[in-house]
């Protein structure tokens, strides 16, 4: 999730990657070194923030660790980044759209399930984005579609990033699947963007149909 985008031109922040039969060995102080205090610790290959933890000392990420391997195999830890946080809808093959930007912005802590999903004053999703000069909102769509096209998307992604205090925009995470529920930023931002939630699965299956009819001509 950030050695294509790297490769790729693509700014992320700094991470670290470990498997289960490397537990035992992690060092939380080479961690730190590499990365700083405080990270995240995450489980490599679950969604809507499961398994995720912030951790600031050495008791904390180890628990964390743990916590991350009872989801997978495998997990990452990343380094925090201090900025915006914002994502952007993108849809297509070939030719990817894309929405406006959103916001998500805490009260407090970050962005986890139950912010995402149970309490309804913890996170504040603010669409578009406020307070974004036409050059940086410019600068935000055209990393999405980059990041999009590098990692080789179709159909539907979330780009998520954050635009630190030096206008440099940083890709968090692309969501291959993002959420669909009532309050999911996807559907909100294409509903924002004049497509309504009926239209907008049209247009996905759409592009599904076709994705499969090039596959079908390749065999």
């Amino acid at each position: 999730r950030r050695r294509v985008p790297r490769e790729g031109g693509i700014r992320v922040g700094g991470g670290l990657v470990f498997h289960r039969h490397e537990q035992d060995a992690i060092d939380y102080a080479g961690v730190i070194n590499r990365l700083g205090s405080p990270v995240f610790v995450k489980p490599a290959n679950m969604g809507s923030s499961v398994g995720v933890s912030k951790a600031s000392t050495a008791d904390e990420f180890y628990a964390a660790a743990d916590k991350a391997f009872e989801y997978d195999r495998k997990i990452l830890v990343e380094e925090m980044l201090v900025g915006r946080e914002l994502e952007c809808a993108v849809m297509g093959n070939a030719t990817p759209e894309t929405t406006s930007v959103g916001e998500v912005g805490m009260a407090q802590g970050f962005y986890d399930y139950d912010s995402k999903y149970i309490s309804e004053d913890a996170a504040k999703i603010t669409i578009p984005a406020e307070g974004l000069s036409p050059a940086t909102h410019a600068k935000l769509l055209l990393v999405a579609r980059q990041a999009y096209q590098v990692c080789g998307c179709e159909g539907l992604t979330r780009v998520d990033m954050f635009l630190c205090e030096d206008e440099e925009v940083y890709v968090n995470e692309l969501n291959t699947l993002p959420g669909f529920t009532n309050i999911s930023m996807y559907p909100k931002l294409w509903e924002h963007a004049g497509t309504g939630y009926s239209d907008l699965i049209d247009h996905l299956i759409d592009l599904a149909l076709d994705r499969a009819a090039q596959v079908a001509g390749l065999r």
